[in-house]
């Protein structure tokens, strides 16, 4: 890691509409070559993510999300507003709001500003390497909001 930014695509690319967050962040790797941009494909949240976010000044997580709102619906948060928000790898794991709190509480140097770029996906997590129709479309947006969130 020498880059001051980490772009996680989060998820699992074979769980349908979850592995959005890799798709998104693959298609990122060739706009961001040579830039201080690190990017990685994870299929962990809570504290293992936490272990990757640490030593970087800013983070952007690409990640499918189930709120309601049409498949497809581009969501842009920042991490502290997802303190109710359950997706975890498993029972056993924190969300993402606590994992970086604990982190904190340990003494990892996170980072200090940590966007969400979520895309709303089909609830039914089904075993295939393909996304819904309106999540696959949503991909060039999401991919446009993670460029404008590093200009900015």
């Amino acid at each position: 890691m020498n880059a001051t930014t980490l772009v996680v695509g989060l998820g699992n690319p074979i769980l349908g509409d979850d592995g959005v967050g890799w798709r998104v962040a693959e298609g990122l790797r060739p706009a961001l070559a040579g830039r201080d941009v690190d990017v990685a494909c994870l299929s962990l949240g809570g504290l293992a993510l936490v272990e990757h976010l640490a030593g970087y000044r800013r983070a952007i997580i690409v990640d499918a999300m189930t709120t309601g709102a049409a498949p497809g619906t581009l969501h842009d948060v920042p991490a502290a507003d997802l303190a109710g928000a359950r997706h975890t790898a498993s029972a056993h794991d924190l969300g993402l709001t606590a994992a970086l709190d604990l982190g904190r509480t340990l003494g990892l140097e996170l980072p200090e500003e940590i966007r969400v770029v979520g895309v709303e996906a089909l609830p039914d997590f089904a075993f295939r390497e393909t996304l819904s129709t309106p999540v696959a479309e949503a991909i060039s947006g999401a991919t446009a909001r993670v460029l404008a969130l590093l200009e900015g």
